[in-house]
């Protein structure tokens, strides 16, 4: 019903992203509808599992994993409740990263198992499994070449074009 027309992983994450702001309970929408489209959501996600696509030269091949898209869901959730003044919240992949203004939550942030990034100096938090291996790719590379959505209030997500 609501990620019918949806043929990939990633159309139907920024659909989601949309549909959660605008039906989530605390923005005014009903418990009800925002069930319906998370279990849509993970339904949709099961079945493209193994769906493979190219991105230039380079083969993908998408793994659905509830618990790390739900770890990701709650995350970002919680951090967009602490309302942090002058911090951006970037999902890239599958990886956030609190860029700005974060000393005055720090505290606040290691209590949701964020982790600081000493060479590029902010915090980030990624799904409990995720390997991870040091790159000098910038954010901004990292962002055209996994996709990023910001996040800057509750109510407020934006694509970032790659």
């Amino acid at each position: 019903m609501y990620f019918s027309s949806c043929t990939t992983p990633e159309e139907i994450k920024s659909l989601y992203r949309k549909l959660a702001f605008e039906n989530h309970p605390d923005h005014g929408g009903d418990t009800r509808t925002m069930q319906d489209i998370n279990n849509e959501y993970h339904q949709t996600l099961k079945r493209l599992n193994g769906h493979t696509h190219q991105d230039g030269d380079r083969e993908f091949t998408y793994r659905y994993e509830y618990e790390r898209e739900q770890a990701i869901i709650e995350t970002i959730s919680e951090l967009l409740k602490l309302k942090m003044d002058d911090v951006e919240i970037w999902l890239i992949g599958l990886w956030v990263w609190i860029v700005g203004d974060t000393k005055p939550h720090k505290e606040k942030l290691k209590a949701l198992k964020c982790r600081w990034h000493s060479k590029r100096k902010c915090w980030y938090w990624k799904p409990y499994a995720d390997r991870t291996y040091y790159s000098k790719q910038s954010l901004g590379s990292l962002a055209a070449r996994y996709g990023a959505t910001r996040f800057e209030s509750e109510s407020d997500s934006k694509p970032v074009p790659a």
